[in-house]
């Protein structure tokens, strides 16, 4: 009896705190499904179009200032937009300090990384993570594209209109429209035409 009630409190909570940070998002659409666990870094930096369902545990974070040991503090201004029937999976991460565009219907499968910065490295007086972070260059995943299980998505990708990304995937280049990758680097394995879908 204790187990259960508890349970429904824990439960009423995170509706509430989920409901709280979709409140500070900077653009929200209609009808967005919140999982419960979901964590929001600057929310004002997200957009969310109509018909967003973003499951259980998902970090959306959004970067507004980066560190390095002995050096000042930089502003920055990440864009993150997340485009109309979007659904994204379990314990996915998305990481943004730059501009990160995911358009519309796209399928995003569980523990998904999705990220446009990368860690400082060639300082070797102090740790990496004490490193300024920064970004290669933007992530644009076109509408339609599907995003397998366990997938990374790096800095600097475009992924194609109705694309497919492999289950355990690591993409560090730009995939064409219509295209099924997998592997690690990701490379092309099959062009879908089109017209043959008709």
């Amino acid at each position: 009896m204790f187990y259960h009630y508890f349970r429904r409190v824990l439960h009423w909570v995170s509706r509430r705190v989920n409901e709280m940070a979709l409140r500070d998002i900077g653009c929200i659409g209609q009808s967005v499904v919140v999982g419960k666990g979901v964590k929001f870094n600057h929310p004002e930096c997200v957009s969310i179009g109509n018909d967003v369902q973003i499951n259980d545990f998902c970090w959306v974070s959004t970067a507004k200032e980066i560190t390095e040991s002995g050096r000042p503090t930089l502003k920055l201004e990440p864009r993150l937009s997340i485009g109309d029937g979007t659904y994204i999976g379990r314990f996915c991460t998305i990481a943004c300090i730059n501009k990160v565009t995911i358009d519309c219907n796209v399928l995003i499968s569980d523990k998904v990384y999705i990220g446009d910065a990368m860690h400082g490295f060639l300082r070797t007086d102090i740790p990496i993570k004490a490193q300024y972070l920064w970004s290669p260059g933007p992530i644009r995943i076109k509408d339609g594209a599907w995003i397998g299980i366990n997938a990374a998505i790096l800095p600097n990708v475009t992924i194609g209109r109705n694309s497919v990304v492999g289950a355990n995937s690591v993409v560090t280049k730009d995939v064409p429209d219509f295209c099924i990758v997998a592997g690690n680097p990701a490379r092309i394995l099959k062009k879908i035409d089109p017209e043959q879908s008709q």
